[in-house]
């Protein structure tokens, strides 16, 4: 078994300073299967390992992409729930003939991966797995990774892992003809059978659109449209829009001429004239109209990342391209936000300032935004903070937090100064540890104690906040027949990391 795990680990190997966990709760009204998720700020441990394979909670999740950029497994994440046909999947793959491994997620939809036996750009992975999506009809599925770069401290998104139990997982691999492979070696087996060496070697068998150069430098939405060498019937003022768009980028002084010539090339039956020339006047309009990206119709045909590389893609107005917000809980709360693919850690000024925003962009992904106004900047942060989920709040190691620091120092005080043989010593600042099991000192004595490490992150009233917290209190303590005002603690609290309670995590409140 030990083996098995091991390989297990080197086939789901990803950032290692964080992890994701999930403890799974029921199925809400549309037969999803809920749970409480986060990320930890923290190296993974054989700990988090073993007590996933158990079938223990919490289950663990990897952030593919690795401290380097790059990753060796991505996924398509298929969000669908009850009823899903995996076998029907399954076929399609099969038959086109792609190494690709569909597992069953822990609500019942698939998590479709792809596994490279060297590492790859986390940014090459993802064009090559949304490329994938958008071939298999799930364009709009979230890809894995859902970053291209990471700074020092950026941990990504997770996805959560299968075989969450050594018997009957809920989340495990289907063979070539859908059966359940319930067991951790069979998935291994088939791990063997479908990594491959590099991404060059899976290749999609598209159908080509046309020998001609009519499409040359065209955004990639406009060939997924094409379907048996015609465009999408009941979609066809949209595409015929964004075609226009791509015909003015690129014939500009033949559009009217190029929009007629395409309708009766690629639409069957053509649009009417009326709606040609309708269309026309708007797609001209080069100052207001431009691509449709956002259009939840084109989600499935959309390859963004691709986009951006074509003649007449999108081009600079992907620059304000921000998503996938987060938020670290600590004293001073920061926001980890993906620009164009790249992590930006922002603190509370710099999110509400587009400007100062801008500037962190410069400074951590090489990237300078375009200006935006103010209430689109605050309508885009709060898109972001609305869409944000459980899932999207990094829990720090309480070291690194001011009340863990507080703890640490009191550990060190009690430590240093336990070794009051009396009770008068207390009033010379030793602890004096009572037979109840408590330590007993000054109050006055800690706080020398921590203007000594110049120590200052928390003030008189946090501090005895945080002291109550880990169990302590205000105690009469008798010496010499007078009752002296000191504070408690139980003597455990030496052999104890105290790791704080769990948030209760909410949704963030836009501004």
């Amino acid at each position: 078994m030990e083996d098995i795990k091991e390989k297990f680990k080197l086939i789901f190997s990803g950032l290692k300073r964080a992890y994701g966990q999930t403890k799974s709760k029921s199925k809400n009204e549309i037969g999803k299967l809920e749970g409480k998720s986060w990320i930890v700020a923290e190296p993974i441990t054989d700990i988090q390992w073993d007590t996933h394979l158990a079938g223990k909670e919490p289950s663990l999740g990897i952030i593919p992409i690795n401290e380097k950029n790059e990753c060796t497994w991505g996924a398509i994440d298929i969000d669908t729930y009850d009823g899903f046909d995996h076998k029907e999947l399954i076929k399609k793959i099969v038959g086109s003939k792609l190494p690709l491994i569909v597992c069953r997620s822990k609500s019942g939809g698939a998590h479709i991966f792809l596994f490279v036996s060297e590492p790859v750009s986390a940014k090459d992975m993802q064009v090559k797995l949304k490329e994938i999506a958008v071939f298999l009809n799930y364009g709009s599925s979230e890809i894995f990774p859902k970053q291209i770069q990471l700074n020092t401290r950026g941990t990504g998104n997770f996805l959560n892992l299968p075989y969450n139990h050594p018997e009957f997982p809920t989340r495990y691999a289907l063979d070539d003809e859908g059966n359940a492979l319930f067991e951790l070696n069979k998935f291994i087996n088939l791990y063997e059978k479908k990594v491959v060496s590099n991404l060059s070697k899976v290749i999609i068998e598209k159908k080509p659109v046309q020998k001609s150069d009519d499409f040359k430098g065209a955004p990639p939405c406009l060939i997924n449209f094409l379907q048996n060498d015609k465009f999408i019937e009941g979609m066809r003022n949209q595409i015929m829009f964004q075609l226009g768009v791509y015909l003015r980028l690129r014939f500009p002084k033949d559009l009217e001429k190029k929009m007629d010539e395409y309708n009766l090339k690629y639409f069957s039956p053509p649009l009417p004239s009326k709606e040609i020339q309708t269309l026309f006047k708007q797609v001209e309009n080069s100052d207001r109209y431009f691509y449709q990206c956002d259009n939840p119709d084109f989600e499935n045909y959309c390859e963004k990342i691709k986009c951006k590389t074509k003649k007449f893609g999108v081009g600079d107005a992907g620059k304000n391209d921000i998503g996938n917000m987060k938020k670290w809980i600590s004293d001073e709360p920061e926001w980890e936000v993906t620009h164009n693919g790249k992590v930006v850690i922002l603190n509370k000024k710099q999110l509400k300032n587009h400007d100062l925003y801008s500037e962190e962009c410069l400074a951590q992904a090489d990237e300078y935004p375009e200006p935006v106004a103010k209430v689109v900047w605050v309508k885009m942060v709060n898109e972001m903070i609305s869409k944000m989920t459980p899932d999207d709040y990094i829990r720090q190691p309480m070291e690194v937090t001011a009340k863990g620091q507080y703890f640490s120092h009191l550990q060190i005080f009690l430590e240093n100064n336990k070794g009051a043989k009396v009770r008068q010593d207390v009033l010379a600042g030793m602890v004096y540890e009572h037979e109840k099991g408590y330590f007993i000192f000054k109050p006055e004595a800690l706080r020398d104690f921590l203007r000594t490490k110049r120590f200052s992150k928390l003030s008189d009233s946090a501090q005895h906040k945080a002291f109550e917290s880990f169990g302590g209190s205000i105690a009469k303590f008798k010496v010499n027949n007078k009752s002296e005002h000191c504070w408690k603690i139980p003597t455990s609290v030496l052999e104890s990391n105290f790791n704080l309670k769990e948030k209760d995590f909410t949704e963030e409140e836009p501004y």
